[in-house]
């Protein structure tokens, strides 16, 4: 079962996500949240599979919203919803890491579709622990993708994954466009930069868990956590338990 949180600050939108979700098999919503201030934390505290996000809100919209998700590499998969068909939108809202961009009133075959992209990468994720986030060297990267720009985003990842990374400085990086980088790296890795991102580091967190004495918050630093407390939320998200019981069932 996929989770799914909404964000909006109209209700009859919210309805209307909802009355179309509901049709939908394997996908629960488990929050809402009016403005943009409270889906963050909404997002942040319950790190769901997927988020729908209202372009336009009173105090935090949908584009800032996103930038700071990005800024915490949140692996939460964001669909922006609008009511504005304008290409600028959407393409901010695709260099950003947004996965979809759907235009109110709701199409159930937009939604459908948009829930079919999440479906594809979250599936993904489920083999989170696969070589290709494992900590290879940049010579290996060829076998995963033959693009050379992916390649060069691969390499700058594993380089720097303990720094604070966006598609957008590692775009600067490879001296390509933000929103190409991200659709490329979606095509060729079928996982977005975040979701990507988020599973190298967990899987060195794991590495270290097993391999040293290192505090859990210590290590959340070393991979590039300033918070402990979202570190362990995403260790929980990817790995199915907590950073100590991890390291309790592997020391046993």
């Amino acid at each position: 079962m996929y989770t799914i949180v909404i964000i909006d600050d109209e209700k009859w939108v919210i309805k209307s996500l909802l009355a179309t979700l509901s049709t939908q098999n394997d996908f629960e919503v488990i929050g809402e949240a009016y403005n943009g201030i409270d889906g963050f934390s909404l997002i942040k505290n319950t790190i769901p599979d997927i988020a729908f996000i209202d372009i336009k809100m009173p105090g935090l919209g949908g584009l800032e919203l996103l930038k700071n998700l990005n800024e915490i590499n949140c692996p939460t998969l964001c669909i922006i919803i609008s009511g504005h068909a304008e290409f600028a939108y959407a393409q901010k809202a695709l260099e950003n890491n947004a996965i979809g961009y759907c235009l109110k009133p709701f199409s159930a075959t937009e939604i459908k579709e948009s829930l079919a992209r999440a479906t594809a990468f979250l599936t993904k994720q489920k083999a989170s622990l696969s070589p290709p986030a494992q900590s290879k060297p940049a010579s290996n990267f060829e076998q995963y993708t033959t693009n050379k720009i992916v390649q060069n985003i691969l390499s700058h990842i594993h380089e720097r994954y303990t720094e604070n990374l966006s598609i957008q400085s590692i775009a600067k990086l490879c001296n390509v466009n933000a929103n190409y980088a991200s659709q490329l790296f979606n095509q060729e890795m079928q996982v977005s930069f975040s979701h990507y991102l988020s599973l190298l580091r967990i899987n060195e967190a794991r590495q270290l868990l097993k391999n040293t004495d290192l505090s859990i918050s210590t290590i959340a630093l070393t991979i590039g956590y300033q918070d402990y407390f979202y570190f362990a939320k995403v260790f929980k998200k990817i790995t199915g338990t907590t950073p100590t019981k991890f390291r309790e069932e592997t020391i046993l």
